[in-house]
């Protein structure tokens, strides 16, 4: 009933208002050009004074084609003064307002012709008609504002719901929360009991554990030692406790590129600087760049297998220098035997088991520790979830939906439309996205911002920045205009400036009958001015 008042009321509007200029307008004697709310600045009877003070001339003077006023009021019918206005009547239509530059140009700007009055036969009237195609445009506008509100008040009424289910899950979500952080707190300290526990329990093995390696790694310092001591003494032939250059050219395991000699190259390599070195050296800089050679020299290299991998050069089974030239037959087969034996006792040696066997009670402690450890992780995600789930409500119980939350609904609603090439998706109050048809990612054409519509008109632009980056330019953005219809949809995409996108989106959102009339009602008076 309301809106069927609205509807009456602008569509009486129209016909009243187009009747009253049609009959107040032609009866009030005025200047040609001159506005109705400005006939009374022109008074017949009295000099004109210019609208800006300047200037006071005999009425005479008014539209005689000659431009006395700095501010062209005095030729509002003549084409005399650039900067003055014609007003054109266009009774049975729309009054207008156009420079007084046009009067006299020989093209129709006034639908009533009266622009054009030195050749009365130039212009038609025509304003009948057009004004007849404006009222029905505007009854079938007033009509899609009526239909498409009643939509909008449901959609109100949904919003406002919604915002009052956020604003009840924010408080319910606070009252978890505090829950929540109390049972963390509980949960971490059974767990930092338990530890504590654990720790104390465990430092006994962990004190044992590390004596064995101690112990090991003494072993494998000896082994290393005596095996280094061992090739040290075959290499230094004359027994002096000194290794030299001279030495080691006769052994075969020091020529790495296998040329035959031991080059200067090779003796850098092992000696460094040096032209010898004492068996303190030999062991702790040389043996293990010789060592690798020594085993493959012998054919000996076997792959670590996969838990032997990261292990040091101690952990390499040892393995014998080839026969020294210039040495015995018989001394050569001793040190291979001796080197079969080591090699033997190593493969022999037992695997250790790194796995340490807890006692029970121990065990216990470790599986209450673990238990509790996994506990405070679940309470401490909990939080986390609900102090997420917060933050999303609160941030959207901050955005503005519109004066009275009509906007609310469409919150993460997604909407596209194709071109020749291009896929375009508008996510309102999130995102504007592009993607080409022949494929590729998706392009971002801007993050939600802001209203950017004026005064009354603030929620009819919407605005999407920060955008992907132009190849050497701007951030993209996106400006959403939102007109009034009975689906929500995007109606068109362009780009009228590069890398500036324009979106036409129809919505029943923003058919406000109320303030589509008050509109109207400000567009007649004004061109009534």
């Amino acid at each position: 009933m309301v809106y069927s008042t609205c509807l009456s009321k602008l569509q009486s509007f129209i016909l009243i208002s187009s009747s009253l200029v049609i009959f107040v307008l032609s009866d009030v004697p005025r200047p040609r050009g001159v506005s109705l709310s400005k006939a009374s600045l022109y008074s017949p009877t009295k000099d004109f004074t210019c609208f800006d003070g300047t200037n006071t001339i005999p009425f005479s003077y008014v539209n005689d084609d000659y431009c006395d006023c700095f501010d062209g009021s005095d030729e509002p019918g003549t084409s005399a003064c650039l900067n003055s206005v014609f007003h054109c009547t266009n009774a049975g239509h729309r009054p207008q307002n156009i420079p007084s530059s046009r009067v006299n140009d020989g093209i129709c700007d006034c639908c009533d012709g009266t622009d054009e009055y030195a050749a009365p036969d130039t212009c038609s009237n025509i304003c009948e008609e057009l004004g007849r195609e404006a009222r029905a445009q505007a009854q079938q506008t007033a009509e899609l504002h009526k239909a498409g509100n009643s939509i909008r008040l449901e959609l109100i009424e949904k919003g406002n719901k919604k915002r009052s289910e956020m604003a009840e899950q924010l408080s319910q979500l606070e009252k978890d929360k505090v829950d929540a952080l109390k049972i963390k707190e509980e949960k971490e300290a059974l767990k930092n009991e338990l530890e504590a526990k654990e720790n104390e329990a465990l430092q006994v093995y962990r004190e044992a554990e590390e004596k064995e390696k101690q112990k090991k790694a003494e072993i494998e310092k000896e082994q290393l030692v005596k095996e280094a001591t061992e090739q040290f003494n075959r290499f230094d032939s004359d027994k002096d406790g000194i290794l030299t250059v001279a030495e080691i050219k006769v052994v075969n395991v020091f020529d790495k590129n296998k040329d035959g000699e031991v080059d200067q190259d090779e003796i850098q390599y092992f000696f460094g600087d040096n032209e010898s070195m004492d068996k303190d050296s030999f062991i702790t800089s040389t043996w293990s760049l010789l060592k690798p050679l020594l085993m493959m020299e012998e054919g000996m290299f076997r792959p670590a297998e996969p838990e032997e991998a990261e292990t040091d050069d101690t952990d390499i089974p040892h393995e014998e220098a080839h026969d020294m030239e210039g040495e015995g037959e018989e001394e050569t087969e001793d040190i291979d035997h001796h080197e079969d034996l080591n090699i033997d006792d190593h493969d022999q040696e037992p695997e250790q088991d790194h796995t340490t066997e807890y006692d029970d009670e121990t065990k216990k402690l470790i599986e209450e520790a673990t238990e509790a450890r996994k506990q405070f992780t679940d309470a401490e995600r909990a939080v986390r979830e609900i102090e997420s789930n917060i933050r999303s409500i609160q941030q959207n119980l901050e955005k503005d939906y519109g004066l009275n939350q009509e906007y609310a609904t469409l919150d993460g609603q997604c909407l596209e439309y194709e071109d020749k090439e291009y896929v375009y998706k508008l996510c309102l109050f999130e995102k504007v996205t592009q993607k080409s048809k022949s494929g590729g990612a998706e392009v971002g054409l801007g993050n939600w911002g802001e209203w950017a519509g004026e005064g009354d008109n603030k929620y009819s632009i919407m605005k999407y920045t920060n955008g992907v980056t132009c190849w050497n330019g701007p951030s993209r953005m996106t400006i959403v205009h939102i007109s009034c219809g009975l689906e929500t949809k995007l109606l068109s995409v362009t780009e009228p400036y590069r890398c500036e996108y324009k979106i036409e989106l129809s919505a029943p959102v923003a058919c406000d009958d109320s303030h589509y009339l008050k509109q109207q009602q400000q567009k007649e008076s004004h061109d009534e001015l």
